[in-house]
């Protein structure tokens, strides 16, 4: 039985390990222009956001587009996969009747993915950067799907960064921090889960245990 009816997924680091791919976009962005970066470094810095990666090393005008170029690059090593069981647990939500909704910062690109990994058929709707909605934690994206669906505290947020958690209650969902890594210490998020099958657990309220940040 869901826990939830309403899902809102987060694309980076929740339904798709995609920071490989774009640490490295980034420093094939930098080295065209003569710059260098800690690999490691990097990537812990995109996991904060895009947006901190860009004022960290400010980058120019060249080095962005260069990056979003080798970042839509979708065989280029490592390429960019989802989590093992995602599209499985997508297709089971739906199956059981629940609703799963895409809320990224991404542009249109993270539809092409989805559709890459027959994903899209288990998205009643994609919300990226076309719609115009600015980027989380404002929850503007949150809200805009409350209002059209009707999520009346049935709706969970589920991603890997703060921003991700705030937006999702601003946008009236309870919060899912996917902390893979073991290294929150602090969070909103109503539930923590560490790996892909605790969130199993949680979404269909099994009798296993799942860590509430409280």
């Amino acid at each position: 039985m869901l826990t939830y009816k309403h899902f809102v997924w987060d694309f980076d680091g929740m339904l798709f390990d995609s920071y490989p791919h774009t640490t490295r976009a980034v420093l094939r962005a930098l080295a065209d222009g003569g710059r260098t970066a800690d690999p490691e470094e990097m990537y812990w810095d995109l996991r904060v956001s895009i947006g901190y990666m860009r004022r960290k090393y400010r980058l120019t005008d060249l080095e962005n587009q260069a990056f979003y170029k080798y970042e839509r690059e979708l065989d280029e090593e490592p390429i960019t996969v989802p989590y093992k069981g995602i599209p499985e647990l997508l297709s089971r939500i739906k199956a059981a009747g629940g609703h799963n909704y895409l809320l990224t910062n991404r542009d249109e690109y993270a539809g092409i993915y989805l559709e890459k990994y027959g994903m899209a058929e288990s998205f009643t709707e994609v919300v990226d950067t076309t719609y115009g909605f600015p980027a989380k934690p404002d929850p503007s994206g949150m809200q805009y799907l409350q209002t059209k669906y009707g999520f009346d505290g049935d709706a969970l947020m589920l991603g890997d960064r703060e921003l991700d958690i705030i937006a999702g209650i601003g946008g009236g969902g309870d919060g899912c921090f996917f902390d893979e890594f073991h290294r929150v210490t602090e969070t909103q998020a109503k539930y923590i889960v560490h790996s892909i099958e605790e969130l199993e657990t949680l979404i269909f309220g099994d009798e296993r245990e799942v860590e509430d940040s409280d």
